[in-house]
């Protein structure tokens, strides 16, 4: 482990202290809970972020394709297709 040092305002160390006392755990054991939280709250932010940047990429190119296509049907082109191989 790495020793660090951080300067935070003294009522903030005081309501550490208390939920670590009261955690029953040291203000580092408390400190090193929190930065794992943040980590994983701020990695799920970022896949979150990333579902919803690729889902709306899709979507553009999705709609660029249905510009694209025109009054084109898939379906009745597939029905068409499945008719000709009888």
């Amino acid at each position: 482990m790495v020793r660090i040092n951080a300067i935070l305002p003294e009522d903030t160390i005081k309501k550490i202290d208390s939920i670590a006392k009261e955690e029953k755990k040291s203000r580092s054991g408390l400190l090193r809970e929190a930065a794992e939280k943040l980590i994983t709250e701020y990695q799920k932010f970022k896949a979150e972020q990333l579902r919803k940047e690729r889902l709306a990429h899709a979507i553009e190119t999705q709609n660029k394709l249905k510009k694209k296509a025109g009054k084109w049907d898939g379906v009745s082109e597939v029905r068409r297709w499945r008719e000709l191989q009888k």
